[in-house]
Parts: structure tokens; C-alpha cells; sequence
């Protein structure tokens, strides 16, 4: 049974019994090995909720959508930042400074503590793998979002109030030696079992090895203009330890029907309604006759009405333009944080790329990971086989698969709840090209609190500067 009422009681802990006064958060911070002393199973279930929450689903997510043109603002600060009337130290201040540094990764460093050698809960071997996992995720989604992060220096609280910031580089790098740090300790034998408190995977270790695997995947590939055949070798080993069916993908699936414990999309679209379909993304799937349009997208007045990003009309109502269907946005729909669809995908870019290219592989994995999203999306089998018939969809000859056609299947399938996801791999890929008539921002500024207060070591750059991974330079 899930335990929706517990998830959320948890996750409402974590965010309300942090002040944001310097006293209490000094308090705190007097013993940040045993702040509350809250045990590991607590913690954990406020970490397996509030990662996808926060990370995944929120804030960073709402504004990465419109970033990288799935959805256009059609209201409020949506709109604003499809005419980049809001991109500044405001944007994502709650995500940074409410969120991730002061809560979530701090939760996290207490449960690797706690669960190792010489903590208060020693040979909690699990729980310890399993937050090396979400830290990996959170850093690695933190740094791709802002640029240089504090990492070395993070979640020392008291100890220091002016973290230094790393370099992307050498954070990939630290976090690469995480992923492995945790499935090591997901191997280890475990004193106790780990269940109902982790709302993810249910403590299953092996199915967090298969997720520590996937993301290494990810993140090695994510190196592509860095290393491009060693990027490549490098995930492909990586995958081929990772998820081996739908099964396997990591997903939070713990959303209830009452108010205020929907998934996240659902409360954007059910409360603010801010996201009108982008033009962008719909004249990619009808080029294809792609078929999830009817699954993905509202029609108004019988027809698919997308919405133009940087020039549309006020639309909160939803009565101009097209929304996300029902069928993908509802209360209890499952938000994935990284499907076995994506990491075929990636295994077919890299066999291309890799120093020997392999088109023939290249095309297993690219129709896999295909066959895949389309399953996820609901598609019939008769749908898929007039789909595949296209050469544009599905080459018959391996030697005619390309990137754009792996870049755009993932691009549609990361729609939308993979949007931070999406937004990193148009930065990497190019593609799609956008629409807006504005520059499109390739980061997100630095949070209000960060320049007031740790203004020496904030990096000082614009949001339309690259990323290390990007344009190869660090700030």
C-alpha cells in the first residue's frame, strides 16, 4: 500500500521546522552531524519525496520547460520568463536557498553519516547507497542548472557561511566516484532492511544499483563536447550495467488524489495553469504525424492550437491555446526521473560517436529506447507500425540514422516531466532550434541570497553565459 498521508506529513516536516532566521539556522548548524537527530528511516522518506519534488518537479522544471520551448508561458511568471521580463536573481531563489542547500542535501550528508562506519546507525548500508544516489542526482541536476555550485564546501552550515564554488569539471568528476561510493555500499550487507521509507524503489538495492548505473550513463554522455569518443565508451559500459526493461526506471509513483499531494504538473496546471503547449514542440511531432499528439495535447475548438514562445497572448484560462492532455498530466501520474526509453537512447548517440562507430548497434538501441517511449505514452501497437513506416521516424538502413533523429526522440520523450533534463540536452546538442524571437537563457542566475551573501565567490556571469560542458570553459 502507499503510504501517500506519510510521504507528505514528512516532506511538510522538512519544510517547516527549518526557519529562515539566522538564529534558529544557527542552532542547528551548532552540530551538523545530529541536528534534530532524526532517525534514517524519517530522514530517508523525506529525501526519496522531496528529491523528485523539488529536483525534479517544481520550479527548476516549470522554467527549464519554457527555456527549452516543450510548453509556453501563457500566464504569470511563466509568460514573463518566455519574454525574459523576470530572468534574474529572483528566478529560482526557492529552489537554492529553501530548498536544496539548506534541506534536502543536508538530509542527505546526515543519513551517509549516520549509515556508515562509525555513525549512530552504523551498517545502514542501504539507506547510505541510496542517499550517495540522490545526492549524485541533485549536485549533478544543480551544477547543469547554475553553472559552478558549492560542492566541497556545501552543508557545512555554521562552519562556513561562504562556501567556494567548483568547478563543473571537478564536481562531475567527485560525483562520478559517488555514483560508484553507493553501489558499493548497495552491495554491502545491510543491518536492517530498508522498505517503506524509501517511496522510490522500497529499498530494493539492486534496483538503485540499475539507477546509480543509468545515471552514470547520463552524465558521461553529457560530456560529449568535452570527450567525444571517451564520453562515449565511458557510458556505454555504464548502460550496460543499467536499467534492462521500463521496469527498472526510476520514478516516484507515490502522488495521492487529495489536495495538495497531486503530482506536481497537475497542481502547476490545476492551481496556476501557466503552460500553453509550445509551437516548437508541436510542429516536431506533426512533421512525423507523430502519433501522442492526441495523447499529449488538448485541442480548442476541435484544432491543436500551439502557442508561440515570447509573443503570446495572456491565456490562463486555457481557451486560446493548447494545454497538456489529461492523459499525461493528472493527479497520480508517475513522474520519472530517468526511463529506460532515455537510456537506449543514449547508447544509440554513442555508438555513433564512440571511436569505432557502430550504426547497426546504434539503430538496436535507438529503436528500443523508441519503441519504449511510445510505449510509456500509451501508444497501440497499430499507431507505432504506421509510425515506424515513416523512413524519418525509423531508417531501414542502419547507415541512415542520425543524430537529429536520436536528438528529437529524446527531446519528445522527455516532454514533460524530464524539462530540466531536456533543457541540459539542448544545451549540449543544439538542438532543437528555438523559436523565441528572445535569446534563450543557458543557465540559471544565481540566487538573491548567494550574491548578498557569499558575493566573493559567486561566479560573475550572465544567464546567457555557457556552462563548462557546453562551450568547454569553466566561469
Amino acid at each position: 500500500m502507499k503510504k501517500y498521508i506519510s510521504i507528505f506529513s514528512v516532506l511538510l516536516l522538512m519544510l517547516f521546522t527549518l526557519s529562515c532566521s539566522d538564529e534558529i539556522m544557527d542552532e542547528i548548524d551548532t552540530d551538523p552531524n545530529n541536528p534534530t537527530d532524526v532517525p534514517i528511516s524519517m530522514l530517508m522518506s523525506g529525501c526519496t519525496a522531496a528529491t523528485p519534488y523539488w529536483v525534479t518537479g517544481t520550479t527548476l522544471a516549470w522554467y527549464s520547460s519554457i527555456f527549452v520551448e516543450h510548453t509556453c508561458g501563457a500566464h504569470g511568471q511563466m509568460r514573463d520568463a518566455d519574454r525574459r521580463a523576470n530572468i534574474n536573481s529572483q528566478l529560482s531563489e526557492n529552489s537554492w536557498a529553501f530548498q536544496i542547500y539548506p534541506r534536502l542535501l543536508p538530509d542527505l550528508k546526515i543519513i551517509v553519516e549516520k549509515g556508515s562506519a562509525g555513525g549512530s546507525e552504523e551498517g545502514k548500508w542501504i539507506d547510505v547507497g541510496i542517499a550517495k544516489v540522490l545526492q549524485a542526482y541533485t549536485f549533478l541536476a544543480s551544477t547543469d542548472t547554475w553553472g559552478r555550485i558549492p560542492y566541497s564546501e556545501a552543508t557545512l552550515g555554521a562552519e562556513n557561511r561562504k562556501p567556494a564554488y567548483d568547478t563543473q569539471e571537478s564536481i562531475y568528476s567527485a560525483i562520478m566516484n559517488l555514483l560508484d561510493d553507493a553501489i558499493s555500499d548497495l552491495q554491502k550487507e545491510n543491518i536492517s532492511t530498508t522498505g517503506g521509507e524509501d517511496y522510490i524503489y522500497g529499498g530494493d538495492p539492486d534496483a538503485w544499483i540499475l539507477a546509480a548505473y543509468s545515471l552514470k550513463a547520463r552524465y558521461a554522455n553529457r560530456l560529449s563536447n568535452v570527450d567525444p569518443t571517451g564520453s562515449a565508451a565511458i557510458a556505454l559500459a555504464d548502460a550496460a550495467n543499467g536499467f534492462s526493461s521500463s521496469l527498472d526506471d526510476f520514478t516516484f509513483d507515490n502522488w495521492a488524489n487529495d489536495l495538495g499531494h497531486e503530482n506536481t504538473w497537475f497542481q502547476e496546471e490545476n492551481e496556476r495553469r501557466h503552460h500553453a503547449i509550445s509551437v516548437t514542440f508541436y510542429n516536431i511531432l506533426d512533421e512525423v504525424n507523430d502519433p501522442r499528439i492526441p495523447l499529449f495535447i488538448t485541442q480548442v475548438n476541435g484544432e491543436y492550437v500551439p502557442a508561440q514562445n515570447g509573443t503570446s497572448e495572456e491565456d490562463q484560462a486555457g481557451t486560446i491555446y493548447s494545454r497538456m492532455s489529461e492523459h499525461v498530466i493528472f493527479a497520480t501520474a508517475p513522474l520519472p526521473i530517468m526511463t529506460y526509453a532515455e537510456l537506449k537512447l543514449i547508447e544509440a548517440e554513442c555508438h555513433l560517436r564512440k571511436a569505432a562507430p557502430d550504426a547497426t548497434a546504434a539503430l538496436a538501441a535507438y529503436t528500443e529506447g523508441l519503441e519504449a517511449a511510445l510505449f510509456q505514452a500509451g501508444v497501440d501497437s497499430s499507431a507505432v507500425e504506421a509510425y515506424f513506416a515513416q523512413p524519418e521516424v525509423l531508417p531501414a538502413d542502419a547507415a541512415n540514422l542520425t543524430m537529429e533523429m536520436i536528438y528529437k526522440q529524446k527531446y519528445i520523450h522527455l516532454w514533460p516531466y524530464g524539462a530540466v533534463e531536456a533543457y541540459a540536452e539542448w544545451r549540449r546538442t543544439g538542438y532543437p532550434t528555438m523559436t523565441n524571437p528572445f535569446e534563450t537563457p543557458r543557465r540559471f542566475p544565481y540566487p538573491q541570497n548567494e550574491i548578498s551573501g557569499n558575493a566573493e565567490n559567486v561566479p560573475d556571469v550572465t544567464p546567457y553565459n555557457g556552462v563548462w560542458w557546453d562551450d568547454g570553459t569553466e566561469d
